[in-house]
């Protein structure tokens, strides 16, 4: 019987690389390259707040209090930046949830996006999840740099699964935001016709 020496939780997560416009998954062997095209993304349940990654380290975080209500910067000095994180969810591209958490701009312009898109469509769809599918990546300008953007889009929605509980009673340092609550657009989402689904293997 292995020995439960862990100081926390580790959370499975999968990591995009804007340096080369792709994805890592974490495992117990480390980071691994991941190939994928549909995920349920759990935008019910997104949260947002600062955060700080440093190598080798858990992600320090100090949420928000809610989607519309921004935490103050923790004035310590550190290196705390705006960030996001949710849980996705693929049995045949993850092995199950998988969070997906960051403060890079790139992945924070994808997630921005792919939330209008959402909020747009989210109220058509009670009680449903999106299926998101991964279209690449787009390259923008950031000041004096550039970053690749991922594309994400809405192409079904379907029952919220088992594995992919929606989180009624947050953490103290984990506040649960509920439907609508931070609109961020009025983008119109893609999502399958009912007529015509499409064959989608999660």
């Amino acid at each position: 019987m292995p020995l439960n020496l862990s100081n926390g939780e580790f959370t499975p997560h999968i990591r995009w690389m804007a340096s080369t416009s792709s994805w890592k998954i974490s495992t117990e062997d480390g980071q691994e390259p991941l190939t994928w095209q549909h995920a349920i993304f759990d935008l019910a349940g997104i949260r947002t707040g600062w955060a700080i990654f440093a190598e080798g380290e858990a992600p320090q975080w100090e949420m928000d209090a809610s989607l519309t209500h921004r935490a103050p910067r923790p004035a310590d000095g550190g290196e705390w930046k705006r960030g996001f994180k949710l849980n996705v969810f693929s049995e045949s591209a993850f092995g199950g949830i998988r969070e997906f958490a960051t403060t890079a701009t790139g992945a924070g312009k994808g997630i921005e996006e792919l939330y209008k898109a959402y909020e747009a469509e989210a109220a058509q769809h009670p009680g449903k999840v999106p299926v998101v599918q991964f279209d690449g990546a787009t390259h923008v300008k950031i000041g004096k740099g550039s970053t690749s953007v991922p594309k994400f889009n809405i192409v079904d929605w379907r029952d919220r699964p088992a594995e992919l509980p929606l989180e009624t009673a947050p953490s103290p340092t984990q506040t649960k935001f509920r439907d609508h609550q931070a609109p961020l657009g009025n983008e119109a989402a893609v999502h399958a016709d009912p007529d015509d689904p499409i064959p989608i293997n999660l």
